[in-house]
């Protein structure tokens, strides 16, 4: 969705169409469709790399930074190890314009289908380490403005949905 609201040409989000009417969910529609059908993991410049592909390997993470709860997370982890005065501010977050009242929770289930497909290995992270076991939920980053429709702020959203689609 980020991509989509990004708008940057040759970084996955180039749908102008899609950005004069906010339509994320033919978008990202789009962009799985042209990832799977093109069958290149590291397509238009590893955009849609799946963030499991940086855990495997001698190099690979050990310390996973929850991106539901970012900023806050990242602090946590920079506090733990002794980076007191390395803490990110809302005004160091590059964050995306445009169509602020889309996210997650506007794609179909077609869109949805193909998102757990090329990320199946990344919904399964997101419960091992987090316990986000609802690969369905519709997320934003709460905490980053401009990351999640103000409706859904409205109602309580902080990083986890008790009963999925309560948002919508």
């Amino acid at each position: 969705v980020a991509f989509f609201r990004g708008n940057l040409p040759g970084y996955g989000g180039n749908y102008p169409k899609e950005l004069e009417t906010c339509d994320v969910n033919s978008a990202v529609k789009k962009m799985m469709k042209r990832y799977i059908e093109g069958n290149d993991t590291f397509a238009e410049d590893c955009t849609f790399l799946p963030q499991a592909e940086f855990f495997e390997g001698p190099y690979g993470i050990t310390l996973p930074i929850n991106n539901r709860e970012f900023p806050s997370s990242m602090n946590q982890v920079f506090m733990d190890h002794g980076y007191k005065d390395f803490l990110i501010e809302s005004k160091d977050i590059l964050h995306v314009s445009n169509c602020n009242d889309v996210w997650a929770g506007d794609l179909d289930k077609e869109t949805r289908s193909m998102v757990r497909q090329v990320y199946a290995r990344d919904f399964e992270l997101l419960c091992t380490h987090f316990g986000y076991c609802d690969d369905n939920e519709d997320t934003c980053i709460w905490q980053v403005p401009q990351m999640c429709p103000q409706k859904v702020l409205e109602r309580g959203y902080q990083g986890k949905v008790s009963h999925h689609g309560t948002l919508k």
